[in-house]
């Protein structure tokens, strides 16, 4: 099974402390899928790693399933345009 990398710029502050709830949340949401896929993958089914940037951190996701990848990015972004007030892209 391929990794699926998201990479994702992260202002430090309110936008940092809003993905990390976000991230809390989608986890919680796929708890049931981490069981099912526990028997058939070779790695946790998400994985975070945060590196330093100028005035922001990179938020480095993996994920073994590409449309949970996808889940992920399209609710990042819809969280991140609705509770930071950002237009859409």
């Amino acid at each position: 099974m391929a990794d699926v990398v998201v990479t994702l710029p992260i202002q430090i502050g309110e936008e940092s402390t809003l993905f990390g709830s976000y991230l809390n949340t989608f986890m919680e949401s796929r708890s049931f899928e981490a069981d099912a896929l526990a028997e058939t993958c070779d790695a946790p089914f998400i994985m975070v790693r945060s590196d330093p940037g100028d005035g922001e951190e990179i938020k480095v996701v993996t994920f073994q399933l590409t449309e949970m990848a996808s889940d992920f990015s399209t609710g990042w972004a819809q969280t991140r345009r609705q509770r930071m007030g950002l237009s859409p892209d």
